[in-house]
C-alpha cells in the first residue's frame, strides 16, 4: 500500500487529472492545472456544493472505493436534478488522511468519472489536502437552467404530489451493512445506498413541462424534505405513500428479523436521492416521464402548513423526522 503522505500531493494531483481529463468540452477555456478554471457560460448558472465524510456518509470498511467517488458526485448532481438543471461541471476539494491508500483514492476517482461520463460532465478543477483526516470529498456542481427553474416554493393548493424514484431502499441497505448482513434479497438495497443514481434526466423533462412545478431532492428523508417544500411554498402537504414495489414479502421478513420498521424507514431514512414534486392536476407527469423513471402520485397540496404522512395506510405521528447533522 502507498499512503497519501508517501505518494505526495503533486503526484496524486497528476494521477487524478489523468483520470478526470476528458476531451470534447469546447466551452472549457482553461481547465485543471491553473489557479482557476475558465468556462464560457451565457446567462444564468445553477450551483450547489456538498461534502461526504468517511464514517459519517460512508462506512470505510464496507464501501468499495469506487462507490465513494460515485457518491460524492451523485449527492450534488441530485440537487441539480431538483432544480431542473443540465449538469456541466464539477469542482472537487479532496481532503485525505496521511495513511489513506492512494490506490483506493484513485479507484474512487474512477467511480466519480464513470458517473460524470454518463452525462458528459467535466471536472474543471479543485484542491487536494493531506492531513489528519478523516477523508472528505467536497464537490461543487455547476449546471445550466432548463426552460423553467424548479424550486421548493412553487407548490399551490390543489396541486398533485408526486414521488420520482424510490424511498427506503438505501436506508435498509445501510441498516443491512451495519448489522453485517449480506442476504441476496437485500443486494439491490445495499446498491441503492452505495451508488445512488441522480435523476438528472427526469429533472430536465420536468423543466420543460408547463408549470409551476415545485421540486426538492429527497436526501434527508421523505417526511423531512416534504416539510421543507411545504414551508417554502407556504402550503400543507397530505402524503399517502403506498407500499413500495421493492418491498417483497421476503424483504419484509428480513426487516422484521433486523428490527427495522420499513414504513418509518421509507418516510425518514434518507439517502434516497429521489425527487418529490408538486404539479397542477392537468400536468401529465407520469406520461412525460414514462421510460425515464417511475412517477407515483402520493398526495395533494392543501392550504395550511405542515405535512400529514401516511405510509402503507399507517399514519405517522409527531413532527416530521429525517436526517439532521448533529442530531
Amino acid at each position: 500500500m502507498t499512503t497519501a503522505a508517501a505518494f505526495g500531493e503533486s503526484a496524486l494531483l497528476a494521477a487524478l487529472l489523468d483520470i478526470w481529463r476528458r476531451p470534447g468540452h469546447p466551452d472549457v477555456r482553461i481547465g485543471p492545472g491553473d489557479d482557476a478554471a475558465v468556462v464560457g457560460v451565457d446567462g444564468d448558472a445553477v450551483m450547489t456544493v456538498d461534502s461526504i465524510v468517511a464514517g459519517q456518509d460512508w462506512l470505510p470498511d464496507q464501501t468499495p472505493p469506487e462507490a465513494i467517488g460515485h457518491r460524492a458526485a451523485a449527492v450534488n448532481l441530485s440537487d441539480l436534478a431538483a432544480m431542473g438543471a443540465k449538469a456541466k461541471y464539477l469542482l472537487i476539494a479532496l481532503e485525505l488522511g496521511e495513511d489513506d491508500d492512494v490506490d483506493d483514492v484513485l479507484e474512487a476517482a474512477v467511480g466519480l468519472a464513470r458517473l460524470c461520463d454518463r452525462w458528459q460532465i467535466k471536472v474543471i478543477g479543485g484542491d487536494i489536502g493531506i492531513g489528519a483526516g478523516p477523508q472528505r470529498w467536497t464537490v461543487t456542481a455547476v449546471g445550466l437552467p432548463g426552460p423553467q427553474l424548479l424550486t421548493r416554493a412553487a407548490a399551490r393548493p390543489g396541486d398533485r404530489v408526486w414521488l420520482l424514484g424510490d424511498v427506503g431502499q438505501a436506508a435498509l441497505g445501510l441498516h443491512t451493512l451495519l448489522h453485517g448482513r449480506d442476504d441476496h434479497a437485500l443486494q439491490t438495497c445495499i446498491e441503492a445506498h452505495l451508488r445512488p443514481l441522480p435523476l438528472l434526466d427526469a429533472g430536465a423533462i420536468l423543466a420543460m413541462l408547463p408549470g409551476p412545478i415545485a421540486a426538492i431532492d429527497v436526501s434527508d428523508g421523505l417526511w423531512l424534505d416534504a416539510a421543507r417544500l411545504a414551508d417554502a411554498s407556504g402550503c400543507a402537504l397530505r402524503v399517502q405513500l403506498p407500499r413500495p414495489t421493492w418491498m417483497s414479502p421476503a424483504r419484509e421478513n428480513l426487516c422484521r428479523e433486523l428490527g427495522w420498521d420499513w414504513r418509518d424507514g421509507c418516510a425518514t431514512g434518507g439517502d434516497d436521492y429521489a425527487l418529490l414534486i408538486t404539479a397542477p392536476w392537468e400536468v401529465e407527469v407520469a406520461n412525460a416521464l414514462h421510460g425515464v423513471c417511475g412517477a407515483v402520485p402520493i398526495g395533494i397540496v392543501e392550504t395550511g402548513s405542515g405535512v400529514q404522512m401516511d405510509v402503507d395506510s399507517r399514519k405517522l405521528d409527531g413532527a416530521p423526522r429525517g436526517y439532521l447533522h448533529g442530531s
